[in-house]
């Protein structure tokens, strides 16, 4: 699926349709924060209108904290339809918050931080499992919101409310068209197609024929905007790393793990080649490794992301590598210039900064320690026995 076939906010294989009692919701929405409810729509139609986001539907949300979300028609959404995650955040009432809840053989994942629906906070997911897995990365990256969860998952302090249960009857966050239709009386229309077909007629012997000029076509998205946002890669990978096996008379050396997937290196210590098993690699008579793939989890990024300075950007790695006693590397890599058809090499606006972090501490507190890096593409999160490392790059201008 390519970003302009995937819904505004990850739906993992399910409808981003609800039907709760009579009424059908929409969910699986990209949600943004905006200053004012004044200002929603507008900001709507202009993050809408960027080609990459693909949305032909918004709402606004009035009540609580003002935001607007993206939907679209292709994906099942349609003008009218109440957001469901909107109408348990407005149920709930409280400012933070995090659901898993089972709605018509699927489920449904909201979070709610300081009032607002994050924007990877309202999800579909098309089995237990998989809602599970990512309820278990939430709570391992933030604490202390109030959980609501199946009682079969005995999470302490969860509580059991279904959907019904929850949902605000309040007639906020509806979905409408981003264009807006202007309706034309009939007679008009018949009027001026009758008189600009007559001013074609007259203007056609008279007008010199335009030549063709070619339209230079718009300028390619950054590089960044297609990558999974660095937070969940980094989240990802390390409920990933954590379910690595052991391997009878080998131990475990290092594990790297990707968006493309995950791996693990193996030495042996007492152990046996035909001790073994068959997903194994043998990469040396005293080495072995496994090979799984990419883990699950990762949330898109959010649009709007600009670089952010140089100098800003030491100051945070340099700055978390002295207080905490980290291993930092950073390195700016050589970017070719931009070439279009017809024209000279274009120089991009931003640079690429390679940064490596790696210590005692886990891999959620490096997460944190990054944040405020918006164009943060992860590369890699790795484990060897001592300590933990993640490698990246930074857009930056």
């Amino acid at each position: 699926m390519g970003a302009h076939d995937r819904p505004p906010s990850g739906t993992a294989g399910a409808t981003p349709v609800l039907r709760i009692g009579r009424e059908t919701f929409a969910a699986g929405l990209f949600w943004q924060p905006v200053p004012t409810v004044a200002v929603a729509a507008r900001e709507a139609r202009i993050v809408a209108s960027r080609e990459e986001i693909g949305a032909d539907l918004f709402c606004v949300r009035r009540q609580g904290v003002p935001q607007f979300a993206l939907g679209q028609t292709r994906s099942g959404h349609r003008p009218g339809m109440r957001s469901i995650a909107a109408a348990l955040a407005n149920g709930v009432g409280q400012s933070d918050w995090t659901g898993a809840f089972p709605v018509e053989g699927v489920w449904l994942f909201v979070t709610v931080r300081k009032g607002a629906i994050m924007p990877d906070g309202d999800l579909l997911f098309a089995d237990e499992a998989a809602a599970r897995a990512h309820m278990e990365q939430e709570l391992g990256a933030t604490t202390g919101p109030q959980l609501f969860a199946p009682a079969a998952w005995r999470l302490a302090g969860s509580r059991s409310e279904t959907v019904p249960d929850l949902l605000s009857k309040a007639r906020d966050a509806r979905l409408r068209p981003v264009v807006r239709r202007t309706r034309i009386p009939l007679v008009l229309v018949t009027a001026l197609l009758a008189g600009g077909a007559g001013l074609w007629v007259a203007s056609e012997q008279r007008t010199p024929a335009v030549p063709d000029v070619p339209v230079q076509p718009p300028p390619p998205p950054p590089p960044w905007h297609d990558q999974p946002a660095a937070a969940s890669v980094i989240r990802a990978c390390e409920t990933a790393v954590g379910r690595v096996g052991f391997l009878p008379g080998y131990d475990l050396e290092q594990v790297t793990c990707g968006p493309g997937g995950l791996s693990a290196a193996y030495h042996r210590r007492s152990g046996s080649v035909d001790w073994l098993p068959r997903a194994s690699l043998v990469t040396a008579p005293d080495r072995a490794a496994v090979v799984f793939p990419a883990p699950g989890g990762l949330v898109q990024r959010g649009p709007g992301e600009a670089p952010v300075s140089y100098d800003l950007l030491r100051r945070r790695v340099w700055g978390a590598a002295e207080t905490y006693r980290l291993d930092a590397e950073m390195a700016e890599q050589p970017m070719p210039p931009s070439q279009r058809a017809g024209q000279a090499p274009e120089v991009p606006s931003w640079r690429i900064v390679s940064v490596t972090l790696g210590g005692r501490l886990s891999p959620r507190l490096l997460s944190n320690l990054l944040e405020g890096l918006p164009t943060l593409v992860m590369d890699e999160v790795a484990w060897t026995p001592s300590g933990w490392r993640v490698k990246g790059k930074v857009y930056v201008r």
